[in-house]
């Protein structure tokens, strides 16, 4: 593989530290909806105008990925996921004690752009370091970020109880991203090569290639409607279960924790189905995507009944965990020459996806209900399954072309050398 030789590379170290920076990931990235109640009275403002924040993290977070798509072609990306922690640690200071609602929104706007800048950079650094044992890495190093999504509420209910206040949760996030980063500090990280002027010249044209490869936007439209799915669902489900159960948020508050720690389980199982050669991570994808769907829709057949609901939010998450970091694994290995773009623009296509489907899903409430609504996310897992059968198809496609082109070249050396 053309990478940087990397001599010193402690890998069960590196994958340690990526574990830790997306668990500091999860806490300060979920702390905020979890203390939106308390951010609104801190920042003097209606629930309503403190949850429009949000927009300004996802804009963060489409605006880091940019950043760390051109980043990524002259700078290692072990520094751009130093700062990406620097910056949600950043915002993880300011989000719980500020009184400006425009400071709100700065640090909301800072968390997305370190997130962005995260994101990115874990992806690049796995597949330079772990190629090998790409799909089963992503999936383990993904899940830490389910781990820090069920452990921030925790830790805000523990700082709520104990110390009578927020901000201990979020210092807590804000105190792994330090030590990652100083974990960080003298590893030797691989990096992608770098190029010559003459390669410089020639760099646009590449670039102009990979866009006009149908492959790629296959891949950006699998992610688009994962991330969709994912974020339609879990925004949502809380409150589906409890208008249609009519009971309290608090009651209803369980069915996120199932589906995000049915995630998290999903993508540690599905690193060890990869490990051990139980299925195929093509096979592993159709599996995840229909029995996504099939549990979406259980959800949102029955959301009043509150004992299937909570199981079926869990079997979401089960089957939704190995969806991303497959996905992921798939389009690295196919464009490792051009990780880091690549890596770019799929995530902004996440972010486009955040910003629309959940709060699309909410306009629709009051005209389909939310029985229709909650079933918006089942549809867009079963959607996935079209772009991603294209792409196994256009995969074998090119593999064909390139074991014909190869055979022919030594077709052509052993008529030479008879000659």
């Amino acid at each position: 593989m053309d990478r940087h030789a990397a001599p010193n590379l402690n890998r069960r170290l590196l994958f340690y530290s990526l574990f830790l920076a997306y668990i500091c990931a999860g806490i300060i990235s979920v702390l905020p909806g979890a203390s939106l109640l308390l951010l609104a009275e801190n920042t003097h403002v209606p629930l309503a105008i403190a949850g429009s924040s949000f927009t300004l993290s996802a804009l963060g977070f489409v605006i880091g990925v940019l950043i760390a798509g051109v980043l990524s072609l002259k700078l290692n990306s072990k520094y751009m996921l130093m700062g990406g922690l620097g910056l949600m640690s950043v915002a993880g200071a300011l989000i719980p004690g500020t009184h400006s609602f425009s400071i709100l929104l700065v640090a909301q706007f800072i968390k997305g752009a370190g997130f962005g800048l995260i994101d990115v950079s874990i992806n690049t650094i796995a597949t330079l370091a772990f190629h090998d044992t790409l799909g089963e890495t992503l999936n383990n190093v993904h899940s830490s970020y389910g781990i820090g999504a069920l452990v921030g509420p925790l830790l805000l209910s523990l700082s709520l109880q104990v110390l009578n206040e927020a901000f201990w949760a979020y210092f807590v996030g804000a105190v792994v991203g330090c030590v990652v980063i100083f974990l960080l500090l003298r590893q030797t990280v691989p990096s992608l090569p770098t190029k010559n002027e003459k390669q410089q010249q020639h760099q646009p044209l590449l670039y102009r290639s990979l866009f006009r490869q149908p492959l790629l936007w296959l891949m950006v439209l699998q992610i688009a409607l994962y991330v969709g799915a994912e974020l339609g669902f879990g925004n949502w489900i809380v409150t589906a279960v409890s208008q249609s159960a009519a009971i309290s948020l608090v009651l209803a508050a369980p069915a996120a924790t199932a589906f995000f720690l049915g995630m998290t389980i999903g993508r540690l199982l599905g690193a060890q189905v990869l490990k051990r050669g139980l299925l195929s991570e093509n096979r592993l994808l159709y599996l995840s995507i229909l029995g996504g769907y099939i549990s979406g829709l259980l959800v949102a057949i029955f959301p009043g009944q509150i004992i299937v609901s909570f199981g079926a939010s869990a079997f979401v998450g089960l089957f939704y965990g190995p969806l991303f970091p497959g996905i992921m694994a798939i389009a690295s290995r196919q464009f490792v020459h051009a990780i880091g773009l690549v890596s770019s623009v799929m995530l902004v296509s996440t972010g486009a996806a955040a910003m629309v489907l959940p709060a699309l899903m909410g306009v629709l409430i009051p005209h389909i209900g939310i029985n229709w609504v909650l079933a918006i996310p089942a549809f867009g897992c079963l959607l996935i399954i079209v772009p991603f059968a294209l792409a196994v198809r256009q995969q074998r496609h090119m593999l064909h072309l390139q074991h014909d082109g190869i055979t022919m070249k030594e077709d052509a050396s052993l008529s030479t050398k008879a000659q």
